[in-house]
């Protein structure tokens, strides 16, 4: 999710469960704590795959959000014996909270289509249940009213505290009726495919910006793709975009290239390739199509682009590629919005 929502909901968990105890602190705390994660984008400058390798790493472990609250808690109670020595209760509510916030962000990260390294530095195996987009203002907004209810009525007051819960609960709510969506556009598409001559196809859908209700949907039959949108507020046939990867050794020698295998790693395999012409000759370009617009099925936002010479040989390194909108944002988000509602 977007940095602003992380710090939300680590200022909800604070108000909710700890703003009796800890007052406005444990608002400004959560929200800290809550957005401390995404430090890893600092390590995307060192080189063109940085993004892919390293945010949503290590620092959005469990394991590691865990310990970093335990100290982090342990800390912080160290600092309140030196304000004020009387104040040894306050121990497990820093704890609490702290632990509590950093392990909001990877969970709520994790419900995105990005993918979350839930059990590094064990385990480099990315999570998503694409529940929700990083960006949908109906699931900031709850965090907001909550902490507005704070703001006007007291951090302590009983009424912060059950806006908070309220706000929470929402949230929850609100991400399981996502991960709902997702399931029932799976089986509208799978059963429209198997209808079409298409049993047994892979299919994924993916939510899309703002809102819940519009999906992309992705269904992989061997070299052949297709691709649609479908709105679960008031459902329809599915118009597919149909296209195929082409069958070139080169397409296989791309993806085996080290740039190839972490698209690949990052995507979940849910990527396409194609076969383009550039001025130095032939290129091989691989797509995420998780993310991705109505006019360009083929394509997503980013993947990479392998150059090869004369001879059929890979030029190395590839190039990561990050395509621009075919339409100004806000035309394509209200064309997103539109599709999703009308």
């Amino acid at each position: 999710m977007d940095p602003p929502t992380h710090g939300l909901l680590g200022a909800v968990i604070g108000q909710a469960a700890f703003g009796r105890t800890l007052g406005p602190r444990a608002l400004a705390a959560g929200a800290v704590a809550a957005m401390l994660p995404d430090l890893d984008i600092l390590a995307i400058p060192t080189s063109p795959m940085a993004e892919w390798l390293y945010h949503r790493g290590v620092t959005h472990g469990l394991a590691t959000e865990a310990a970093a609250g335990a100290l982090l808690g342990f800390w912080a109670w160290r600092r309140d014996l030196h304000r004020a020595p009387d104040r040894t209760d306050t121990l497990a509510a820093w704890i609490g909270l702290l632990a509590t916030s950093l392990l909001s962000h990877s969970v709520l990260d994790a419900c995105t289509s990005y993918g979350t390294q839930l059990l590094a530095p064990f385990s480099d195996r990315r999570v998503a249940v694409d529940a929700i987009a990083i960006v949908d203002p109906f699931f900031s907004a709850a965090l907001v009213l909550a902490l507005a209810v704070a703001l006007f009525r007291g951090v302590a007051s009983r009424a912060a505290g059950v806006a908070g819960a309220v706000a929470l609960a929402f949230c929850a709510a609100y991400l399981a009726l996502g991960l709902n969506l997702n399931r029932e556009a799976e089986a509208q598409a799978r059963a429209e495919l198997a209808a079409a001559g298409w049993p047994g196809a892979e299919v994924r859908a993916y939510p899309t910006f703002l809102q819940l209700p519009l999906r992309r949907l992705t269904a992989r039959q061997g070299e052949a793709w297709r691709v649609g949108w479908l709105s679960l507020w008031r459902p329809r046939p599915i118009e597919w975009q149909e296209f195929e990867e082409p069958r070139d050794p080169r397409v296989d020698e791309a993806r085996r290239t080290p740039e190839g295998r972490i698209l690949e790693w990052f995507a979940g395999g849910q990527t396409a390739a194609a076969l383009v012409a550039t001025p130095s000759g032939l290129a091989v370009e691989i797509d995420d199509l998780r993310y991705g617009s109505p006019d360009r099925p083929r394509q997503g936002l980013w993947g990479v682009r392998v150059r090869f010479d004369e001879t059929g040989r890979a030029r190395e390194p590839a190039e990561r590629t990050r395509r621009g909108l075919p339409v100004p944002a806000s035309a394509l988000l209200l064309r997103i919005w539109r599709d999703a509602f009308s």
